[in-house]
């Protein structure tokens, strides 16, 4: 614009100096003057004053103010440069980011076509301990760090970027991108297991890397979220290595993610419910109680394993809510049955850490008119070590409802017995791996003998679990083991199997407690 206006400006004063010049060509401001004077008392010299003012000073305004003009729009321009620049880049690398990648990936992959398009995700192993023992300061000066060397290990002609966190991505576009990438993630793994050295420390990290190619009908989201599964099966595999995207490992993500989806639906419609495996008094018929078990029958799926939905649950942060739910339903059903059965219910180690737990149990205790002696709650080495004074106060709010706590796969951990020492444990559960075989593997027969005579000088009640055969039943009985549970002795059932059982033999609770 500011070309367009100055030349105006410029026509203007040329033609106000040439409109002058030829008013006095023919002696026309005589005439004016000789016309002002006869007519005086118009004050027309006056105007013609404030006219040959404004001709001149007009063009000399208009070219000022376009100018500035000029100016301000130069600083919007170089002001959307600079957004343009940053909206592209990460602060703390300056290495292209996430959007610069997609924009990157999706013009490179119109102009090389099939093959010509490789992209490695890179995620930092051991990059925590730095930020939690260093402070994030020094976590940030690691990033940076990184970033250089991989600039170094890379081809000049590839994309270096950083997704955010320590994760980093490199494009390859060209016509043997896909050849290249398995050379390529060789030499940045080896890159980057060289120590990182500064002022006072080092750092030994690694990374994990996933490896994609594009192909036709993909979009840069595909793409990263191809290398993003491919990387994490580079984790799965025991980290600092690589590994490549292909038909198999899509199928699998697909179903998990299926499933995860899955998942979540069941949770919503309350698909999951609790079934009840007895719990038996080894020298007699009493029933001592049940252990509520979650399980899931899907429509199209049938029967899916607790030990596959419940580690995903795990993951997807949906524990908390897949345990209330089921030992809610479980209080409902027990709060029906004709005779007061105990229960004992799991809980993970992510809810274990949470301080709030007690309360939450106790509501829904109550919300059921369930008495706290109802309940057992069984616990792991594992949910008890994540943060012992957390554990400590949780077993004791529960202790003081009336609910007792059993320590569930004794022996299975390293810290069992010191966690006797430190919690108030009224029960313990013998892990089914020492109790399989127990009557013709003498290690498991000595190690479960040795169990029962530690439970017994305690003041403890024990409970074996999996017990399958005859010969395992007899090696319990002949040691005075007080409970047992497995498929010899019941199979997990619903609530109202529960509740029949009860109903046709009700002297069967004559000695549980």
């Amino acid at each position: 614009m500011q070309r367009a206006l100055q030349p105006a400006a410029l026509l203007w004063l040329a033609a106000s100096a040439g409109a002058v010049l030829l008013a006095m060509r023919l002696e026309l401001l005589e005439g004016l003057y000789q016309f002002s004077r006869l007519h005086e008392d118009w004050e027309i010299d006056e105007f013609f004053a404030i006219s040959i003012v404004a001709g001149v000073t007009l063009p000399l305004f208009q070219w000022r103010w376009n100018r500035r003009l000029a100016m301000a729009q130069r600083q919007t321009r170089e002001a959307q440069d600079e957004a343009q620049r940053v909206a592209l880049q990460d602060p703390l690398t300056g290495l292209p980011n996430r959007r610069a990648v997609h924009e990157y990936a999706m013009r490179a992959a119109e102009r090389e076509g099939p093959g010509g398009v490789t992209l490695l995700l890179l995620d930092l192993d051991r990059f925590k301990p730095v930020n939690d023992l260093r402070g994030h300061d020094a976590g940030d000066l690691l990033l940076r760090a990184v970033a250089q060397r991989l600039r170094q290990t890379c081809p000049e002609d590839a994309m270096v970027a950083r997704l955010g966190g320590d994760e980093f991505v490199v494009v390859l576009a060209r016509a043997d991108a896909s050849g290249m990438g398995e050379t390529l993630a060789q030499h940045i793994l080896q890159a980057l297991t060289e120590p990182f050295d500064f002022d006072g420390w080092s750092a030994g990290i690694s990374c994990s890397i996933g490896v994609a190619d594009w192909m036709p009908g993909l979009g840069s989201a595909d793409l990263l979220r191809m290398a993003d599964q491919a990387m994490y099966r580079a984790k799965q595999s025991g980290r600092d290595g690589w590994s490549r995207f292909d038909g198999p490992l899509g199928d699998r993500q697909r179903e998990r993610a299926a499933l995860e989806q899955d998942l979540r639906v069941a949770l919503a419609i309350g698909a999951i419910t609790p079934w009840f495996q007895p719990i038996w008094a080894i020298g007699g018929r009493s029933l001592r109680g049940v252990e509520v078990l979650a399980r899931w029958i899907d429509p199209r799926r049938g029967f899916v394993p607790p030990d596959v939905f419940i580690p995903l649950a795990e993951e997807l942060g949906q524990i908390e809510r897949l345990s209330e739910l089921v030992l809610d339903r479980a209080c409902a059903a027990a709060a029906a049955w004709p005779l007061p059965l105990p229960f004992s219910f799991n809980l993970s180690p992510r809810q274990f850490a949470d301080p709030n737990l007690p309360r939450r149990i106790l509501e829904i205790l109550g919300r059921h008119g369930l008495p706290g002696s109802r309940l057992e709650i069984e616990i792991t080495e594992r949910a008890v070590l994540a943060d012992i004074d957390v554990a400590r106060r949780i077993v004791r709010d529960l202790a003081e409802a009336g609910v007792r706590v059993s320590l569930d796969d004794f022996g299975t951990g390293t810290s069992s017995l010191a966690i006797l020492t430190q919690l108030p444990i009224d029960h313990i559960k013998i892990d089914r791996s020492f109790i399989a075989g127990v009557d013709r593997l003498p290690e498991r027969g000595k190690i479960v003998t040795g169990v029962l005579a530690l439970a017994e000088s305690l003041g403890l009640s024990v409970t074996a679990e999996g017990i399958e055969r005859d010969e395992e039943l007899r090696f319990l009985q002949q040691r005075h083991c007080a409970r047992g549970q497995g498929f010899l002795l019941g199979r997990p059932q619903p609530a109202e199997g529960i509740a029949q059982l009860l109903a046709d033999e009700p002297g069967i609770l004559q000695d549980a407690g």
